[in-house]
């Protein structure tokens, strides 16, 4: 094997690392963009849960409220079923 043709195979066999070690570099900047997006969602997806478990714990309050005497009472009141002004 001549010097040359040792020389060209050397110089193929660097460019070829070279390209798949950019191919592979590549790929992986491109999964943790991918990862970092999925885990922005999945975050932003926890924080809506939280807010609307909430929402759930503070309907179950007003719920509670309505079907007690007191709240009947009061929706009866405020929709003026039951007159308040018992002097006149």
């Amino acid at each position: 094997m001549t010097q040359d043709k040792m020389r060209r195979i050397i110089t193929a066999c660097v460019s070829a690392g070279t390209v798949l070690f950019v191919f592979l570099l590549s790929f992986l900047i491109y999964q943790w963009i991918t990862i970092a997006n999925l885990n922005s969602k999945a975050e932003a997806l926890e924080s809506e849960i939280a807010s609307l478990e909430q929402q759930g714990e503070q309907l179950e309050d007003t719920l509670g409220f309505y079907e007690s005497e007191l709240g009947k009472d009061w929706l009866l009141i405020q929709k003026g079923w039951v007159d308040t002004q018992k002097g006149e």
